[in-house]
């Protein structure tokens, strides 16, 4: 008989004593990726019980009007099901949840409302970051009693174990949802042990608060181990953004969540297309490698190992492999289930965290989807058969629910780096109507090819304006936002021209004399993608907090390219801005090498899109250079698209504009990991210093020491051992902790419930004299007690 289940949760509270124990730890045959890769799963299924649980449901004001069927837990037996129709029977389980117990927590956080006269509030969060692993002991027999899957702590994924990065011990991080101009408080403690960290809110720009960017040695420093950073901005750009690390491959294990901004139902400009903005609603989508990135980065980097994703997991979750246990059970990861009632219009968002080059495709059984917002801007409604969401991009698109009533497929097909010449990343989530029992097929005959859809589509791969019939590009998509439409018409103050691809140079990565890229074999020639011609490395200390310690000796910028051609230059890339210019980029790439694709992303600001063309498989800077001068790239000013991150076509062109209206050191990068990770960026320098708001009080500092090598030093050793000998050392009492354990100066707020202090050399003194005073009453003692043995005798 074929097994299926599914469990539809909003709110669930799980008594774990009343969990029937038909399975138990020992059910669960422990299995290594390998053995799990080769395990042959032939066993039948046995039938299970069937379990209907209804909890108490709490909720904030203006969610509480939840379907009855998103408060139940159902487990369903064979007999329960309706098996008509399926090409032959199962013994595979697929299931499907809504929520988990740890996204719960999201739905009760006091700032998630109804925004429609709601005063601003404070909404605060606390992050703790660690280490962490999926299918840890926390998810029990999971997924093979599915309750447990629902358990705190309980990261899935698709069942493969695996380290990862995580807040809360979440995957992905809780979801931060609030209203326009809230403020967000969030306090980073760093428990990685031996990592630094940062967060960067992507989609927000920041604007008076550019020290909350969140970028390493560009915005703040580093968070160290083992201390706490505080966060602090206004959420003043509705829409749909998201969160993620700034700091190595942190993004790429996990450490990314949701931030989504509502505008009051009154304000908002797209209400009148959608009649639910369900906050489970939300895609957070990556793609997913079977090993921490650092592990993929060096092997692909040093070696001729690969560097593809081999699945796509929506909301930290998704199917992959069935897990087999002792019984000989067989079960799927459960997928994620959006719930809706028949005759309403859903308003969805899209969010992808793509790790590598992987556009997703988003498409959802016999539905259209109705494209109403990009990168938190509205545009003029476009419906489409599918969409195509690039990395760094967020997409609010909205599901008219006119079908009969069901389960449909929303499928999630990777693109490129994840495409089929490779390990064919897919994913599906299920579109439940209220009343449907029925998934539309079971999990084990979703493939790839499933996910494939047909008609027209938005945001095409590698597609030039024109077509019109099967897809339309970003370009040419119209924006309702018109704020700047006047002054972005004007001629631009600048104009760069920023050429990228991926060349043959022996960069870091190889060595001129040992192993120079020519003179190893092919598949271990590591092709090295740059801007102009340059690797982007960030600054010695943060230029925004610490101009004064900034050593510019090493800075570079787009003059410095013509010396960079037949060698590698690594350097900061800057480009430096009056306040208020007008700007035009005009992003070129080559395309030849590989058939690829870059989605940049600009920190601090929104850009128009312009144009966007495709010459062929690959073209030349000086071939797009003589377009534009004859005229042959035409800008679109009327109401072209408001965005913060585009993709330029391979072997085509992007033409951006943006207003340097906020003071800042902003980066402007390809959003795919390994590629901002070997410096695809560079920065953009807004306004002067007097322009920058102040400083906050005790902000972190850091940077290099070099001092002058000390010639003098065996002496000085030789001179504190006489001293110490002779107890004579002198001590700087000033450095010498004070009764609450702090060290003066300013510094990190420690994590064990420390806090910021400055230094209070009153207080010092006090402490320090208490100790010579504690000394001298010790050897007194000393003497007393060495008297009454000595007149004791033995």
């Amino acid at each position: 008989m074929r097994l299926r289940a599914r469990v539809g949760i909003f709110a669930v509270i799980l008594i774990l004593a009343d969990v029937e124990a038909s399975e138990t730890d020992a059910d669960i045959q422990p299995l290594n990726v390998e053995e799990r890769e080769l395990t042959t799963f032939a066993a039948t299924t046995t039938g299970t019980t069937t379990r209907v649980t209804e909890p108490a449901t709490t909720l904030h004001e203006g969610f509480t009007d939840a379907p009855e069927h998103l408060t139940t837990l159902h487990e369903l037996s064979n007999s329960d099901l309706d098996v008509t129709g399926f090409k032959e029977p199962s013994d595979i389980v697929t299931q499907s949840i809504v929520a988990t117990q740890d996204t719960l927590e999201d739905l009760n956080h006091e700032c998630l409302r109804d925004c429609s006269h709601s005063p601003s509030k404070i909404c605060y969060y606390k992050f703790k970051v660690e280490w962490y692993i999926t299918m840890s002991k926390g998810c029990y027999n999971c997924p093979h009693n599915l309750t447990d899957c629902l358990r705190p702590h309980c990261a899935f994924a698709d069942g493969h174990e695996r380290p990862i990065v995580t807040v809360n011990r979440r995957f992905p991080g809780p979801k931060i949802q609030v209203c326009v101009n809230d403020e967000i408080v969030v306090d980073v403690e760093n428990d990685l042990g031996s990592d630094s960290t940062s967060i960067h809110w992507h989609g927000l720009h920041q604007r008076g608060t550019p020290y909350m960017d969140g970028v390493p040695f560009l915005t703040q420093c580093p968070i160290p181990p083992y201390t706490t950073f505080r966060y602090h901005f206004v959420a003043d750009l509705p829409g749909t953004h998201y969160w993620h690390s700034h700091s190595g491959f942190q993004r790429t294990d996990g450490m990314f969540g949701a931030l989504i901004v509502r505008s009051s139902k009154e304000s908002d400009p797209l209400s009148e297309h959608y009649d639910e903005d369900d906050p489970n609603h939300v895609f957070m989508l990556t793609d997913w490698l079977e090993k921490l990135g650092i592990d993929k980065f060096v092997n692909h980097h040093h070696t001729e190992h690969d560097n593809k994703p081999y699945n796509i997991l929506v909301n930290g979750i998704g199917k992959y492999k069935p897990l087999i246990n002792s019984k000989g059970e067989k079960a799927f990861t459960p997928v994620q289930e959006i719930a809706v009632k028949k005759g309403r219009r859903y308003r969805m968002r899209a969010i992808s965290n793509s790790i590598q080059n992987c556009p997703i495709v988003i498409s959802v059984n016999n539905h259209t989807i109705l494209a109403i917002a990009t990168d938190g801007s509205p545009i003029e409604p476009i419906r489409v058969k599918s969409l195509t969401i690039y990395g760094g991009e967020r997409w609010d698109f909205v599901v008219e629910t006119s079908q009969a009533v069901g389960m449909y497929w929303i499928n999630f097909q990777g693109m490129l780096d994840c495409d089929e010449r490779f390990k064919s990343a897919h994913q599906v989530a299920v579109l439940k109507y209220d009343g449907a029992e029925d998934f539309p097929t079971p999990l084990e005959d979703v493939s790839y090819e499933t996910t494939i859809p047909n008609g027209l589509q938005l945001n095409k791969l590698n597609a030039a304006p024109g077509d019109g019939v099967t897809f339309i590009t970003a370009a040419e998509m119209k924006s309702t936002f018109h704020d700047d439409a006047d002054y972005i018409k004007g001629a631009p103050d600048h104009t760069f021209w920023l050429d990228f691809d991926f060349y043959s140079k022996d960069s870091s990565f190889h060595h001129p004399k040992y192993y120079p890229f020519f003179g190893v074999e092919e598949k271990k020639r590591l092709f090295m993608p740059q801007i102009n011609d340059i690797s982007f490395k960030y600054p010695n200390v943060p230029p925004l907090s610490q101009p004064a310690d900034l050593d510019t000796t090493n800075f570079c910028n787009q003059t410095s390219s013509a010396s960079c051609s037949n060698k590698f230059c690594a350097c900061p890339y800057v480009i430096n801005l009056e306040k208020g210019a007008l700007v035009e980029l005009i992003l070129v790439d080559r395309g030849v090498v590989y058939w690829a694709n870059h989605p940049f992303h600009l920190h601090g600001h929104s850009f128009r899109v312009l144009a966007m063309g495709r010459l062929g498989e690959e073209t030349t800077l000086k071939k797009i250079q003589e377009m534009d001068r004859r005229g042959e790239i035409e800008r679109n000013f009327n109401h072209p698209p408001r965005k913060d991150t585009v993709t330029v076509p391979d072997g085509g062109y992007t033409v951006i504009r943006f207003i340097a209206d906020n003071p800042g050191y902003w980066l402007f990068h390809c959003h795919i990991s390994f590629h901002v990770e070997v410096g695809m960026g560079l920065i953009f320098h807004v306004g002067e210093q007097h322009h920058l708001p102040k400083v906050p009080d005790n902000f972190p500092q850091c940077g290099p020491w070099e001092p002058e090598v000390d010639t003098q030093l065996k002496q000085k050793l030789r001179l504190w051992e006489s001293n110490l000998d002779k107890n004579i050392n002198p001590v700087d009492i000033n450095l010498i902790p004070d009764g609450d354990n702090s060290l003066s100066g300013t510094h990190y707020e420690i994590s064990n419930n420390a806090h910021h202090t400055q230094s209070d050399p009153e207080k010092a003194h006090k402490n320090s004299q208490g100790i010579v005073n504690n000394s001298v009453i010790l050897n007194i003692s000393s003497i007393v007690l060495l008297w009454i043995l000595i007149a004791v005798g033995p």
